[in-house]
């Protein structure tokens, strides 16, 4: 269910340019053409001139939906507003397809779906039916104006339909006109912004906005769609269409999957039988149930094929056993169908991988595009190291586990999850549920130093490197792919952000494919040069190796919140021996700074003949609002500061 877009510079590469007819540009797009627009900012790259979407509802709760866009290309940033791209599958059927062009010198240009290049949707699947169709709109280049439309007919899930209106692009004109069959009504809700009342239209709701501004990207910005405005409707048909029931509450959403996967949790006696070898010498019922995970886990590919309703339905979890593979909801099926066997209950999680997409103000399966499991939790398991739980009313201790993820420990969630909502679906229905950030104390760097600088002033030693939870979980997915050459050169590319001329050898790794354990990393260090003189004074920066800190974030015209990697505790412990002779003239001071988000502690010390530097730096949440932007940067600009100043030393004969 996890689904990765297709990349878009690809298909831009495969794109069409060859075909296109001149002229034909339609009425409506002449008429736009004298479209005044507001003043921009210089960098904006286009403005659309119009956003429609007309959709007009049959009685068996088919959409069918024309969606029109004409944008004015500002600048050469713009050119991409050349090419659409329109998703389509068995559910979404694509009906027609057509693109226009007015040149800045007037002459029209005109492309059909004949044009376009089909490909597969999504990266990472064996097999799907969502594909991709793509138009290039020929001279799409400052001052032209292109256009499109695109036809389909769509059965969503739930009755539902949002209107998405608001992009990285100003809008001049939105419009969304909603036609409904005799008897049927709509609930409609506004997301991320102020609500609206539809006007009549020749029987159709019409809402419509004007000067919608655009959402210019940001550094550590929070997911597009969890800030973008949103219309949202919900469509009811009569109490008499039994057939056809709409998703209203998150007590529909979880039944409608529910009916749709529970009769795919059946077990087989193979599967039985590997349930009872997997847990046989286990002593505990949590032992059990972190062996049957880590079977999912790390026995079961990731491997997706979905077709038609495929795309939310598990397979049957027997067929995921025998075959040992599966996507997400395969591999949760499989899972909670596995620890039934053992008396354990657990329950499908749906999620999104986009923290902040689930809106809690509208009950839909849109917002889903991931699932993960949620296992009971005994009454005797111990809470450590188990910090992806949630205490539940009616459930009792709940752990949180994606088996997806095949480098995350056990009792741990990826960040991405973490702070965030998902879909309990239990006891034939749904709720939605919080999904708490964990402690800092979950994922941890400790970082410990045996150095020595000799009259040169070159420093030289070993390093040893633990990692825990999601900061190893990281590191782990990038080295187990690669050659022991290519993790020299990673692990010195990292050094490279931190230290200059430096020479790294001996690097050992411990436990890089067991997640349960801890990373740990060993490698000798020398740096010629590293000490500086001044004046008859020695300078050594005591922060060796490591920076803690995001880039300062620039505040001028920001307009959202920031996030950060998430709760995590770093530890440096560097020990520099030094010279015979040499005394500490002036050590740097000490820090110890506390903020909501962030805090961090150093310490400089010298003690037979060495010096020592300690420091600690917390990460406590993700989310920092706007509000609270300059007090993080005036922590990161004092951590800054701590990380590049030095120590003074002086020899004494």
């Amino acid at each position: 269910m996890i689904r990765r877009i297709a990349s878009l510079a690809v298909l831009l590469c495969v794109a069409s340019t060859s075909a296109f007819a001149w002229g034909g540009a339609p009425d409506w797009l002449k008429a736009l053409a004298h479209t005044q627009l507001p003043k921009y900012a210089d960098d904006t790259a286009g403005a659309a001139l119009l956003d429609e979407t007309v959709v007009t509802v049959t009685r068996n709760g088919e959409l069918h939906t024309l969606h029109r866009t004409a944008y004015k290309v500002l600048t050469t940033a713009g050119r991409d507003l050349g090419y659409i791209a329109v998703h389509y599958d068995k559910e979404n059927a694509l009906t027609g397809f057509r693109a226009w062009a007015i040149a800045a010198n007037g002459e029209e240009y005109q492309v059909k779906e004949r044009d376009a290049v089909e490909t597969a949707a999504f990266d990472g699947e064996l097999y799907a039916d969502a594909k991709v169709k793509v138009l290039r709109i020929p001279a799409a280049e400052p001052g032209a104006i292109v256009a499109y439309e695109i036809e389909q007919t769509r059965r969503p899930y739930g009755l539902q339909d949002v209107w998405q209106y608001q992009s990285t692009i100003p809008v001049r004109r939105a419009r969304y006109s909603l036609t409904l069959p005799e008897g049927w009504s709509q609930e409609a809700r506004w997301l991320n912004a102020p609500a609206l009342a539809p006007r009549t239209e020749n029987g159709a709701l019409v809402w419509e906005l004007s000067d919608v501004d655009a959402i210019k990207p940001e550094p550590g910005m929070p997911a597009m769609r969890s800030l973008a405005g949103a219309l949202a409707v919900t469509l009811v048909p009569p109490v008499t269409e039994a057939a056809l029931r709409p998703h209203r509450t998150w007590a529909d959403v979880g039944a409608w999957y529910e009916a749709l996967s529970a009769s795919r949790r059946t077990a087989t006696p193979a599967l039985q039988a590997k349930a009872r070898e997997l847990t046989a010498s286990k002593a505990t019922t949590l032992e059990k149930i972190a062996a049957i995970a880590a079977f999912a886990q790390r026995d079961v590919r990731y491997v997706a094929i979905e077709i038609g309703i495929g795309n939310v339905q598990p397979h049957a979890a027997a067929d995921v056993f025998a075959n040992r593979y599966g996507d997400c909801k395969d591999k949760v099926t499989l899972l909670v169908t596995m620890l039934k066997e053992i008396g354990v209950k657990a329950h499908p999680l749906l999620v999104h991988t986009d923290r902040g997409v689930a809106n809690k103000d509208y009950a839909s399966i849109r917002w889903f595009n991931h699932v993960i499991a949620a296992i009971e939790l005994p009454a005797d398991a111990p809470a450590e190291a188990l910090y992806a739980t949630v205490k539940h009313e009616k459930l009792g201790r709940l752990l949180f586990f994606d088996p997806t993820s095949p480098n995350t420990p056990f009792g741990h969630l990826p960040p991405y999850l973490q702070a965030s909502r998902g879909l309990l679906v239990a006891s034939g229905t749904g709720e939605l549920i919080e999904l708490a950030a964990q402690a800092p104390e979950s994922s941890q760097l400790l970082r410990s130093a045996k150095l020595k600088l000799d009259d040169a002033g070159a420093l030289a030693g070993e390093v040893r490197e633990v990692r825990t939870g999601a900061i190893a979980t990281n590191y782990r997915d990038a080295l187990q792919s690669m050659t022991e050459k290519e993790r020299q050169q990673f692990v010195e590319q990292q050094l490279n952000y931190h230290l200059n001329h430096f020479t790294l050898r001996d690097l050992a790794v411990e436990n890089l494919d067991d997640p349960a354990k801890d990373l740990v990393i060993h490698y000798t260090l020398a740096a010629p040069s590293y000490a500086r003189t001044a004046a008859g004074l020695l300078l050594v920066r005591p922060r060796v190796l490591g920076r803690k800190t995001d880039a300062i974030i620039d505040l001028k015209n920001r307009k959202y919140g920031y996030e950060m990697s998430g709760p995590s505790r770093e530890v440096d412990d560097i020990e520099i021996a030094m010279p015979a002779n040499v005394i500490a003239d002036e050590l740097p001071p000490a820090q110890n700074l506390s903020t909501p988000v962030v805090s961090y502690t150093s310490q400089s010390t010298f003690e037979k003949n060495a010096l020592h530097y300690r420091r600690e730096y917390k990460v406590q949440n993700f989310d920092v609002p706007l509000a609270g932007l300059a007090d993080l940067n005036k922590a990161f600009s004092q951590v800054l500061a701590d990380e590049r100043t030095s120590a003074v030393l002086r020899a004494v004969h």
